[in-house]
């Protein structure tokens, strides 16, 4: 299968270095030379990335809230190459979700390396969540990504149970939000879940269970 990746570089000199460490059929990139670019572009793309290699230090936007606060980006790993070494940005890129962090002047077979590393992780998640998923029978379409995230959440756990806190983290990571924010999406998660007899059950001290609805009573409370 052919692996899409995205790359967010304002140096062009640097595009023909990619293009050599992905040179071959397995790989198709799309440059982006700002998040500017970035953002006008996720929003009409048909063909999403399985990858996105991002370098934070260019000057139009913050990169980690554009991510993060995307839907249609929200499901997509990324990690990030800089010149950067400073401890305090790498912390800031993985806590916002990256999931590898590659110093410049990046080494070719490390780069390929990884990133094959990470999509055959990613590609081995997507297929136990896709599991996870088809379980439920539920109709996908009618969900933001936001909620899918939530649902797949909920379903890779054992106990189907998660606390208010782990779920901010997972979708929104460290970007602040309206303390109410979690509980809309959960009002209106819970609404389009009641029509294929799941709920979502706040259980006591900020845990909400995941849970199949009794069809009879309908009684997720």
């Amino acid at each position: 299968m052919n692996k899409v990746l995205w790359v967010i570089e304002d140096m062009v000199d640097l595009q023909p270095v990619y293009k050599n460490i992905f040179d071959n059929e397995e790989y198709t990139i799309r440059f982006f030379k700002s998040f500017d670019e970035f953002s006008k572009s996720y929003h009409d793309e048909k063909l999403l990335p399985h990858l996105i290699i991002a370098d934070i230090m260019l000057e139009d936007g913050n990169f980690f809230k554009l991510l993060n606060e995307s839907d249609i980006t929200l499901n997509t790993p990324y990690l990030v190459i800089s010149s950067s070494d400073d401890i305090d940005t790498m912390r800031i890129a993985f806590e916002a979700g990256a999931i590898d962090y590659l110093l410049k002047p990046f080494n070719y077979n490390e780069t390929l390396a990884k990133v094959e590393r990470h999509l055959y992780k990613i590609e081995e998640k997507n297929h136990e969540t896709s599991k996870s998923l088809e379980a439920l029978n539920l109709d996908l379409a009618i969900f933001t990504n936001k909620e899918i995230k939530i649902i797949e959440s909920f379903n890779i756990k054992e106990d189907k149970t998660l606390h208010r806190n782990e779920i901010v983290k997972i979708i929104w990571k460290n970007i602040a939000i309206h303390p109410n924010t979690l509980d809309v999406h959960i009002y209106n998660l819970r609404k389009k879940l009641k029509k294929f007899n799941y709920g979502i059950k706040a259980i006591g001290n900020g845990l909400f269970k995941f849970i199949q609805i009794d069809v009879e009573t309908k009684d997720v409370e």
